[in-house]
């Protein structure tokens, strides 16, 4: 059974007033041991539900890379392929540069480091086009009175690539699917002017491990931070060009397989979000002497602490 057991006063600093007055309870020794055990079991059981989580990032990562390598490849469409009496013969050889109508670039203008508010307009950071998605948030503010053509501003369909960042990430990729401030091209994320139906067949190829591969092999610099990807090495990155309707087909391919990564990346986030309560949740009910079953039968706590003070008491004398 708990009982309420007030710390005594030991002199402690005034900064550790609200420690000397809290009351706290106190179960029995032998139901504490109980509890002990239990917390040992469950928590360890929470650590490796955690452990396990965090290892799907990872794997759906791999998987990515994987559709987007059979993508690339033709392996993808291999069955569909098989089915019309096709083979790779249809496939094609082209560069980046015999794919696309032109590239645009944006300035290099001083600006305040943070996003454009109503009625400002701004210029977007690397990191806009770095993680997948573009987002432009990661943005800096122009200084008012600040005009720039309006060609250079964003647009929901743009093909996006940044030609500087470390080697890892120099020459990310996105296409914009939606805009929240006016922002414009800044002189390191690059536009690519290309036909509509190839942008996200270009999109699948550059972000693949090929297409990485050849975007880190071009890129220049000698700096471990910073690395460049010239227009003309841009331009020469090889690109393998299926038939237009197996194109289609593997972007519905691609698509599906990208969706049901992204509900299992939303159950993740969920479970994981549930897992970090089940601690401070289980600790909470111990506290609360609901996390194994009380014995009445225990020796009660303040008498264990009476019993431990007489003693304390008598070898002082």
């Amino acid at each position: 059974m708990l009982r309420a057991l007030k710390l005594p006063d030991k002199g402690y600093a005034r900064h550790f007033q609200y420690l000397r007055d809290s009351v706290l309870p106190l179960p029995p020794l032998p139901e504490q041991k109980r509890v002990a055990d239990k917390l040992d079991a469950v928590l360890a059981r929470v650590d490796a539900c955690r452990d396990r989580l965090d290892r799907i990032p990872a794997i759906l990562k791999r998987f990515r890379q994987s559709v987007l390598a059979a993508a690339t490849s033709g392996k993808l469409t291999e069955d569909w392929r098989v089915k019309d009496l096709r083979s790779l013969d249809g496939w094609s050889e082209s560069t980046v540069g015999e794919l696309i109508e032109r590239i645009e670039a944006g300035l290099n203008v001083k600006c305040e480091e943070r996003p454009p508010e109503v009625g400002e307009i701004g210029l977007v950071k690397i990191s806009a086009v770095t993680w997948g998605a573009f987002n432009d948030d990661e943005s800096k503010t122009l200084p008012r009175g600040t005009t720039l053509p309006e060609s250079a501003r964003i647009q929901v369909g743009d093909f996006l690539i940044s030609r500087a960042n470390t080697l890892e990430l120099v020459g990310a990729c996105v296409i914009v699917d939606k805009i929240n401030r006016p922002v414009y091209l800044s002189d390191k994320v690059l536009r690519l002017v290309l036909p509509k139906e190839t942008r996200r067949w270009l999109l699948y190829v550059l972000r693949s491990n090929a297409g990485r591969k050849q975007i880190e092999t071009l890129a220049s610099g000698n700096q471990l931070s910073m690395r460049n990807l010239s227009q003309a090495n841009l331009k020469s990155i090889r690109i393998s060009m299926p038939p237009a309707d197996e194109m289609c087909e593997i972007i519905r391919r691609v698509e599906s397989l990208f969706a049901f990564a992204e509900r299992l990346e939303a159950r993740h986030a969920a479970a994981r979000a549930q897992v970090e309560k089940l601690t401070p949740a289980t600790l909470a009910k111990a506290f609360r002497g609901e996390l194994v079953p009380q014995d009445p039968n225990d020796e009660a706590a303040s008498e264990l602490l009476e019993r431990i003070r007489v003693t304390t008491l008598s070898k002082n004398r």
